[in-house]
């Protein structure tokens, strides 16, 4: 792994692990059952998504295949989080991406460094289109991946993309707020500079989605970005009388949102 040193190395994989539950494979070797290119055969998609569906109660597929974008979005975030805290590029390819399926119908990845991994640590046109280029091939391996579940759920794409845009915000407002992600001026505006050029409004970028910003006299908390669209948890069976909504879920009115938060 190409970073400063041991301490910095074993702090990256902490991370990486406990915020975006992705382990790093060095070798050939994986005890993650599935890989990403399963997703792309319909024998092996059927098969992994009559299970996941399983885990959330016997869910319906739309739901399953919708929810999937949702965890799918963890995975996404820590190759971001990756790239502008570290520097350091993960691969999106299916190749390379391996899963496993935990409780609830949530997922833990695994994948692997790019031989050319290391973005340039300061503010030059050199790292801006190293990145542009690495967000740009996220997303097509991401496409390929949600075409072929959107085909087999229902799932509406659209909506798969705008959950997975939700959580890249959030994520930038966490790394921006607290000065323990970025800790140097330099990082920052490193930060700043990334966050520009993934929601670039671009026609290609199917990360160029605008989202609202929950507002409300009495919430006085971080910046929230609202969803646009529904990711459809609430018709999970939570086994209880009433439907257990988002926070961020825009069938929210603002004042449900702000009993959400507070509680």
């Amino acid at each position: 792994m190409m970073m400063n040193n041991s301490d910095s190395d074993d702090a990256f994989i902490y991370s990486m692990q406990k915020y975006f539950v992705t382990s790093l494979r060095n070798g050939n070797e994986s005890s993650y059952p599935y890989s990403a290119m399963d997703l792309l055969q319909e024998s092996s998609l059927s098969c992994i998504f009559t299970q996941q569906s399983s885990l959330l109660g016997n869910a319906e597929l739309i739901v399953t295949g919708t929810l999937f974008a949702k965890r799918y979005s963890v995975f996404i975030r820590g190759l971001i989080a990756s790239a502008s805290l570290h520097d350091t590029l993960l691969s999106a390819s299916p190749n390379h991406v391996r899963f496993r399926l935990t409780q609830g119908g949530a997922m833990a990845y695994e994948t692997e460094i790019l031989e050319r991994s290391l973005l340039p640590a300061s503010l030059t046109l050199e790292r801006d289109l190293q990145f542009k280029e690495y967000v740009q091939n996220l997303q097509n391996h991401t496409e390929s991946l949600f075409q072929a579940i959107a085909l087999h759920t229902g799932a509406n794409i659209k909506v798969m993309w705008a959950l997975v845009t939700h959580n890249l915000r959030q994520l930038y407002v966490q790394l921006m707020s607290d000065q323990k992600h970025w800790q140097t001026k330099n990082r920052l505006e490193l930060i700043r500079r990334d966050q520009t050029l993934v929601f670039e409004p671009r026609i290609d970028n199917r990360f160029a989605i605008k989202l609202n910003i929950f507002e409300h006299p009495d919430w006085q908390g971080p910046i929230l970005y609202l969803r646009p669209y529904c990711c459809l948890a609430y018709q999970i069976d939570s086994g209880t009388a009433t439907r257990d909504y988002c926070t961020t879920c825009p069938k929210l009115d603002p004042e449900e949102r702000l009993l959400l938060l507070n509680n």
